[in-house]
C-alpha cells in the first residue's frame, strides 16, 4: 500500500514554517518534497536603510535562538570597518552569552529529539536543563531572548557582581546534573535501537551539501570557527570540538548534548576570569567607506556578514547562515526510512528556519 503523508508547516518538532510531503510504501519512506519559504523578510536588503541603532535591534531579532551570534558577527564586521578594540570583559561576557544561547538552543533540540521517540521524561528534564540556561542568559543579558546587547567595541550591558555570582553558583549544579543525565543516556538499549543507523547523513554527503555547525560535526567533519578563527575570547580559552563519526541520529544527538555541557563549563570559565573593567560602549556616528567580513559560530554553524560602507552609513549588508533543510537533503536523510524514525530525524536537524529565511 502507497500512499502521501504531509508534515507541518507547523509542528512541536521543529521552529518555523516547514513542509514535508512523504511518499510511503510498505511503512518506508520513497520520496520526498520540501517546502519552505513561507516566512523570508529580506533582512539583509533592509539593513541599510537603518540607522545603526535600528539595524542593531533588527540583526537581533533576525532568530530567537541565534540572537546573539547574529548581533556578534554583524558587530564584529563593524569593528574591523572602523577598528575598535574590544575590552577583555567585554569579550569574556560576549563568549558567555554565546555559550548559554548556544546551550539553550542545543538542549532544546536535544529535548525535541527524545520526545519524537518517545522518551518523554527524558526530554523533560533537559526543558529543564534548557530553562536553566535561559534563566542565567536572562540574568547576563537582561532579557530570555538577548536583547541588543551586543554593540561595536563592547557591550550595551554590563553584568553586576550579584548577577555574576548568582550565575556562578547555577553553573557546578546543572553541569554535574548535565553530565550524570548524558551519562545514564547514551547506553541505554531503548535510545540505541531507535536512533543508531536511523538518518543517517555520510561524510561524504554532508561535505558535499556543505553543511555546518554540528550537523557537520556529527558527520565527523572537524569545523569550528570557535577554534579554526578564534574570535572574542576563545582563544584564551580551552575549547574542546566534539566530533562524532557515525552521522545518524544518535551522532547528533549525542553531539548536541556533549557540546551543551561543553558550553556550560566555558561559561563558567569565561565569567571566573572577568577584570574589572567598564565594557559600556557608544555607538559611532559615521562609518568610514570600507568593507569587511566576520563570521562567529552560531547554534546551527558558522554566520557570517559581510558589509560594505560609503563613508557615512551601510551600503550592502550579506548575510551568510549555515545551509538548512531542502529537498536533496531530506530525500537523503528520509529516503528508505521507517515511518515510526521520521520525526526523529527530523528533530536531529534542529532546522533554523528563521535563519535559513532572513
Amino acid at each position: 500500500m502507497s500512499y502521501s503523508l504531509a508534515l507541518g508547516p507547523f509542528h512541536p518538532a521543529w521552529l518555523g514554517p516547514q513542509r514535508f510531503i512523504l511518499r510511503i510504501a510498505d511503512d518506508r519512506v520513497v520520496d520526498v518534497e520540501y517546502q519552505n519559504g513561507f516566512n523570508e523578510r529580506g533582512c539583509a536588503e533592509r539593513l541599510p536603510r537603518l540607522p545603526l541603532p535600528d539595524a542593531l535591534h533588527l540583526v537581533a531579532r533576525i532568530c530567537g535562538e541565534c540572537s546573539f551570534a547574529h548581533s556578534l558577527a554583524f558587530c564584529q564586521a563593524i569593528e574591523q570597518v572602523q577598528p575598535r578594540s574590544v575590552g577583555m570583559r567585554a569579550a569574556l561576557l560576549r563568549v558567555a552569552i554565546a555559550e548559554l544561547e548556544r546551550t539553550a538552543a542545543h538542549l532544546r533540540a536535544a529535548s525535541a529529539v527524545l520526545r519524537a521517540i518517545g522518551l518523554d521524561q527524558r526530554g523533560a528534564i533537559l526543558d529543564h536543563f534548557c530553562q536553566q540556561s535561559r534563566d542565567m542568559l536572562a540574568l547576563v543579558t537582561g532579557g530570555r531572548i538577548p536583547p541588543p546587547v551586543c554593540a561595536p567595541g563592547g557591550l550595551f550591558r554590563d553584568l553586576t557582581p550579584v548577577e555574576r555570582q548568582e550565575v556562578l553558583a547555577m553553573l557546578p549544579g546543572m553541569s554535574a546534573d548535565l553530565y550524570r543525565f548524558i551519562d545514564r543516556l547514551i547506553d541505554q538499549r531503548f535510545l540505541l535501537m531507535r536512533t543508531v543507523e536511523v538518518g543517517v547523513l555520510p561524510r561524504a554527503a554532508a561535505e558535499q551539501f556543505g553543511v555546518r555547525g554540528p550537523l557537520a560535526r556529527a558527520s565527523g567533519i572537524r569545523r569550528d570557527v570557535r577554534v579554526d578563527q578564534p574570535y572574542a575570547a576563545y582563544g584564551m580559552l580551552d575549547v574542546q570540538p566534539i566530533i562524532q563519526e557515525g552521522g545518524d541520529v544518535y551522532a547528533r544527538l549525542l553531539l548536541l548534548l556533549l557540546e551543551a555541557y561543553e558550553g556550560v563549563k566555558l561559561v563558567e570559565s569565561a565569567l571566573q576570569r572577568l577584570p574589572e573593567e567598564d565594557p559600556i560602549v557608544e555607538l559611532p556616528h559615521e562609518l568610514p567607506r570600507g568593507q569587511a567580513s566576520s563570521v562567529v559560530e552560531g547554534p546551527r554553524g558558522a554566520i557570517r556578514y559581510t558589509l560594505e560602507s560609503d563613508g557615512v552609513r551601510l551600503t550592502r549588508v550579506q548575510i551568510d547562515t549555515p545551509r538548512q533543510c531542502d529537498r536533496l537533503l531530506a530525500r537523503t536523510l528520509l529516503s528508505r526510512a521507517q515511518l515510526d524514525d521520521v520525526m526523529a530525524i527530523l528533530a536531529s536537524l534542529a532546522v533554523c528556519v528563521a535563519c535559513a529565511e532572513q
